[in-house]
């Protein structure tokens, strides 16, 4: 036992032709239709896989190079000692599939010529040709001929790609311990951005889970994630539902084009994560990796600040017989705590501008109920600031009378928006502190507001994997895999932070059977799931819209208590976040996978196909508290935007530019199913030369909602209508699906 221990998814009619694929679909935010637009919009063709085993073919040849048939080869775990084992064909030809990326030995014998045996190394999706030379012997004597450790050519796969070996997830450095970076290392591939980031989109809340990876040029959403050859991927964004371990992961194939028939749907990359399994020997790692305050330099604008940083990453792995040559595990956790210091620069209003006193904010303030006709408008002349029609009177000495204000504005910013706490007049209030202009309305007070919070990440992860292998060659295998993440971002103002709560679990067994030595069957079952829940900081404690005696809005319960979202033109937003908070989505895919493989003469025929079944509940929130925009538009002396005014003082007389809420609830019970089948042939034309060619067909049903809350836009006989899906004769998915998905190969 070694231990390692270390730091660190009828015929048309005209209106139906709008509905068919050729034409976009047009949505609305209304109602609970809403996320329902957003997931559709999202939501592209998924490219899947099952290429997590490896296969070895190749040809037996005499001295002279002319074909041994029925030439015995024996191929030798060397971890798990598991044998598979086959005879050349007429041809010489020999072929072993579904073979777990590892090192084996080859040995090949027939009678009348000496035993080779020679190391062969396999990689993940690895599609392998090693040719055999055996060389004459008599019939008494018996030779072993043993070569070194042989790195076979890619010469019967035509996919272009690149596989990153566990040397290199254990030694290269890694920034997070997040697998996906080691993508960047593959050619074509480079950061990108979007919600696959983790933290851009409140849809795909998962702050430090970033898949944001482009390949080949293409959005980081035509990427597709399998984990041991299954479904790993989130299918709302296109996004890496589990990041494992990079501990608990032997290697990954990143495949970037030229796909072979078993593969397609998407432009963009293929990332296959084969995870580690037990061996003859137990092996083990412990670790720890740290990084503080004390290590980190300061960031350029801490100021004065505390840089506080304390991150622990740390983990266990094992792995083992249970009997040995027979059952094997592997088991490995990694746990996270992260905590860190956030510097944000806000401006927020003073103590006098919240009493109504704007005498010291550098910008006159007009009252909005004096408006009166201006007696030197020119109507010859368009209405201008310096061609008013109406004007207003200022409020006396630049104060707003106690009187005009609203008590529910100035009761929620007493209690709920900080006082300034921090000078920055030497940066002038036009800019902020990095050059960039502010809007109007902002008053001469600006960039007044040090809010320094620490954000908390807890995660922890898990896999556990049993592998079992039998006489006959058959081998089973099963893994659970699971990532917990927890935590808080101190977003917006100092009390209407966002607290996520996310579970990503992807669970596989795998049966690999042997009818023949030339005929092999693959199968594989999985479930993936990823579960998030976003709130804000004051869900289930602190209902600020009753509070502030708000009616019409903030409904939802407990869990979508909070304040309304308050836009103040100058200032920093205030309230909760109006998108998505709260936030509840449950993206479930089960999918069924079989491949079987055939050699015939010199033929090797790949045919199979899968099935998957995409279960979204979702449900969310936009608006229910209110959005509320101000502007200095009010409290202009001339009703247009004439550079006086000011939209805190809007915000005080409670005089909104825009004001919205959300109507209902959109609960969505969303459903879509997907089917591929695929036919794929290597065809060995000459010693040197092999051809592959393979069709594919896909069929993805629509996008439907099983409550019928789903709905679009047509324009019938050019007038607008909106629909509800799976009414009225129209579609449940909204649109009519294409059923001639088919897709060729040659190369």
């Amino acid at each position: 036992m070694s231990a390692d221990f270390r730091l660190l998814a009828s015929q048309p009619t005209p209106v139906d032709a709008i509905l068919s694929e050729e034409h976009p679909m047009t949505f609305r935010s209304i109602s609970r239709a809403t996320l329902i637009g957003i997931c559709c919009l999202f939501i592209q063709a998924n490219c899947f896989a099952q290429s997590n085993y490896a296969s070895l073919s190749g040809t037996i040849f005499d001295p002279q190079r002319q074909a041994i048939p029925g030439a015995s080869v024996q191929l030798v775990s060397i971890s798990t000692h598991a044998v598979r084992q086959v005879t050349s064909n007429e041809q010489g030809i020999y072929q072993i599939t579904a073979l777990l990326p590892e090192e084996y030995k080859l040995n090949v014998q027939a009678p009348g010529f000496l035993l080779s045996t020679q190391t062969v190394h396999l990689e993940v999706g690895q599609q392998t040709t090693c040719d055999v030379t055996l060389q004459l012997t008599s019939l008494t004597g018996t030779v072993k001929i043993q070569s070194e450790t042989m790195n076979v050519l890619r010469t019967t796969d035509a996919s272009v790609g690149e596989v990153v070996e566990q040397t290199s997830i254990r030694n290269l450095p890694l920034n997070g311990r997040m697998l996906i970076d080691l993508v960047l290392t593959v050619p074509g591939a480079h950061e990108s951005h979007g919600a696959q980031a983790g933290d851009m989109s409140p849809l795909y809340w998962r702050p430090g889970q970033r898949s944001a990876v482009s390949i080949g040029g293409n959005r980081p959403n035509a990427n597709y994630f399998l984990l041991d050859g299954a479904t790993n991927t989130d299918p709302t964004f296109n996004t890496l539902n589990l990041s494992p371990s990079p501990d608990s992961v032997r290697e990954f194939q990143v495949v970037t084009g030229s796909y072979s028939a078993e593969m397609g749907g998407a432009g963009g990359g293929q990332i296959n994560i084969a995870t580690r399994t037990g061996t003859n020997e137990f092996h083990g790692t412990a670790y720890e990796f740290l990084r503080n305050n004390v290590f980190d330099a300061r960031a350029f604008n801490d100021m004065d600040a505390s840089n506080h940083l304390v991150r622990n990453n740390f983990g266990a792995s094992l792995g083992g017989p249970i009997a040995r040559n027979k059952n094997f595990f592997f088991f490995n956790y990694e746990g996270l705590r992260h905590t860190k210091s956030d510097t944000m620069i806000d401006t927020v209003p003073t103590a006098d501008e919240v009493a109504g006193n704007f005498s010291m904010a550098g910008v006159t303030i007009y009252n909005p109920f004096s408006s009166h006709p201006n007696p030197a408008f020119d109507p010859a002349k368009p209405i201008s600031p310096t061609n008013p029609q109406v004007i207003r009177d200022p409020f006396p000495g630049n104060v707003i009378p106690q009187g005009l204000i609203d008590s529910k504005v100035q009761l929620f910013l007493r209690q709920y928006v900080p006082r300034p706490n921090i000078d920055m007049g030497m940066n002038g209030c036009g800019m902020t502190m990095m050059g960039v202009p502010q809007v109007v309305g902002g008053g001469a007070d600006c960039n007044n507001f040090l809010d320094l919070r620490n954000e908390h990440h807890v995660t922890d992860q898990a896999t556990i994997r049993f592998d079992q292998t039998f006489k006959r060659g058959d081998s089973l295998f099963a893994r659970y895999s699971f990532s917990s993440e927890r935590g808080f971002m101190p977003q917006n103002l100092p009390g209407f932070g966002a607290i996520h709560d996310n579970l990503s679990q992807n669970g596989t067994v795998g049966w690999n059977h042997v009818f023949s030595s030339r005929l092999v069957n693959m199968a594989t079952i999985t479930a993936s799931r990823l579960a998030m829940h976003r709130t804000s900081e004051n869900s289930f404690t602190n209902d600020i819209v009753s509070q502030l005696g708000i009616t019409g809005i903030g409904f939802g319960g407990k869990g979508a208590f909070g304040a309304p979202w308050f836009a103040v033109q100058g200032y920093s937003g205030m309230g909760d976040t109006y998108i998505a908070t709260p936030m509840h989505a449950w993206d479930t895919i089960l999918e069924a996978l079989d491949t079987l493989g055939w050699q015939v003469g010199r033929h090797s025929l790949k045919l199979g196909g899968s099935y998957r079944n995409f279960i979204w509940p979702m449900w969310g929130f936009f608006q229910n508290r209110g959005h509320y925009q101000f502007t200095n538009g009010f409290t202009t002396q001339t009703a247009t935007n004439d550079g006086t005014g000011s939209a805190l003082a809007s915000f005080l007389l409670g005089l909104p530019a825009v004001k919205q809420r959300q109507a209902g609830i959109p609960q969505m019970q969303l459903r879509q199913w997907y089917a591929d089948a695929f036919l794929q042939d290597s065809f060995q034309m000459t010693r040197n030369t092999t051809i592959q060619i393979g069709l594919r067909y896909e069929y993805m049903s629509p996008l439907k909602d099983i409550r019928f809350a789903n709905t679009n836009l047509v324009f019938k006989d050019g007038v607008p209508f909106v629909f509800i899906g799976g009414q009225q004769a129209y579609p449940e998915g909204l649109n009519y699906p294409n059923k001639l998905k088919f897709a060729s190969r040659f190369g």
